[in-house]
């Protein structure tokens, strides 16, 4: 099938490769998807995870006849690295493959750009260059303050606006790592993992707000007890068992 690449790599400790990492390139090879799933899916919760990863996690799952499950993947890979060629055709075949033909409407291509510069840094780069830049800028400030009568005027001149340009690009640094560390925190997006029925009140006995395909794009907007309160993208709320989703 197009686009669905099988990719194979290390993760996790060297125990996890020579044990769970061959364990899933045998399943794969012998054509046992839901093994080969269940070895990832176990990976995910102990081992470091990447694009790479959730692509072939997806894929698994797809071939195991999983296409929620594949999605979910998916996306989890893109929260990682928006733009990721494989994992968004991969994305478009399964949910074209499970039936799926709501409009999932993409952000605003400022955001999208903001998302991209954000995953492509990283919060750890983002905050430590903020810092340099604050302290530069205070540095400039302190300086020019302490020397400008003694300081030649192009210097004198050129020196303050160098700090403050230090320190918006610090500001905007920070604000760029602050928001790639909530959105990688966020949990209100959702992938619903199993046909279920949208209900009207967090009941098995509610009405029937509509079925619901597996796969389809959710947001949590509350939760109670064994029940989340789900949006969906045409603006229909209700309620479905929690463990019938998973988040993004």
């Amino acid at each position: 099938m197009p686009y669905l690449l099988l990719l194979l790599f290390p993760f996790g400790t060297r125990a996890q490769v020579a044990y769970s990492g061959a364990g899933a390139q045998e399943a794969i090879a012998v054509g046992d998807f839901r093994l080969a799933a269940a070895i990832l899916d176990s990976l995910e919760t102990v081992g470091e995870v990447s694009p790479n990863f959730y692509l072939t996690q997806g894929n698994a799952h797809f071939e195991a006849g999983e296409p929620g499950r594949a999605i979910l993947a998916y996306e989890r890979g893109l929260r990682l690295r928006p733009g990721h060629q494989d994992l968004q055709n991969n994305l478009r075949y399964v949910r074209r493959e499970a039936g799926i033909t709501d409009l999932d409407i993409p952000d605003f291509f400022l955001i999208r750009a903001w998302r991209s510069v954000g995953a492509f840094l990283g919060t750890t780069t983002l905050f430590t260059v903020s810092i340099l830049c604050w302290w530069l800028a205070v540095t400039g400030v302190v300086w020019w303050y302490l020397r400008k009568e003694n300081m030649e005027e192009k210097r004198r001149f050129a020196l303050l606006p160098t700090a403050l340009g230090f320190g918006l690009l610090s500001l905007l640094l920070f604000a760029l790592g602050h928001s790639r560390s909530d959105y990688l925190a966020r949990s209100d997006e959702a992938i619903l993992l199993e046909e279920a029925t949208l209900r009207v009140s967090p009941t098995a006995e509610g009405s029937v707000e509509a079925q619901l395909t597996e796969g389809v794009r959710l947001y949590i907007t509350d939760r109670v007890n064994q029940y989340v309160k789900v949006q969906l993208a045409d603006g229909k709320t209700g309620y479905l068992p929690a463990d019938r989703i998973g988040t993004i």
